[in-house]
C-alpha cells in the first residue's frame, strides 16, 4: 500500500462516503452505482461501521474483515460487512489522511464465504489503485 500524500481523491476517481478528523472512507466511482442501489437500512449499517473505523474503534467480525486475502502485488484486501453484503477495499494515505478505498461490492452474498470471482476482481482492482 502506498503512503503517497500527493494524490487527491479526485485524481484517484473516488468520492467520500464517511469522513472524520482521523480518517475517511471513499468509494471508487465505477463502484458507486452498486453502492447507491443498496437498501437504506443496509447503507446505514455499513456507514455506521465506516464511522467507527474512521474513529479507530474496534469493529466486530460481523462489521469488518481485516484480512480478505492479498492481491498478486501483495496488497491487503479488507471488507466492511453487513448481512449479505461486502464492500471490498484497501487502506492507503491520501493527502495525509488515512483512507479506506472501496473498489468492489458483493451486494448479494449468499453464504458465509466470499465469492471467489468477486474476490479475484477486487484484488485486481486493489493492485490497479494502490
Amino acid at each position: 500500500m502506498s503512503d503517497e500524500t500527493g494524490d487527491s481523491l479526485d485524481a484517484l476517481g473516488c468520492d467520500v462516503l464517511v469522513q472524520t478528523k482521523i480518517a475517511q472512507v471513499c468509494i471508487w466511482r465505477p463502484t458507486r452505482d452498486g453502492y447507491d442501489v443498496l437498501e437504506d437500512r443496509m447503507k446505514g449499517r455499513l456507514e455506521r461501521a465506516m464511522t467507527l473505523w474512521c474513529d479507530n474503534q474496534r469493529l466486530t467480525p460481523e462489521m469488518f474483515n481485516a484480512n480478505e486475502g492479498r492481491s498478486p502485488k501483495n496488497n491487503l484486501l479488507q471488507a466492511f460487512k453487513t448481512f449479505k453484503c461486502r464492500l471490498y477495499g484497501f487502506v492507503r494515505t491520501v493527502g495525509g489522511t488515512k483512507t479506506f478505498i472501496i473498489v468492489d461490492i458483493d451486494p448479494a452474498k449468499k453464504k458465509d464465504k466470499a465469492d471467489p470471482g468477486i474476490l479475484k476482481r477486487a484484488k485486481s482492482r486493489v493492485d490497479d489503485a494502490a
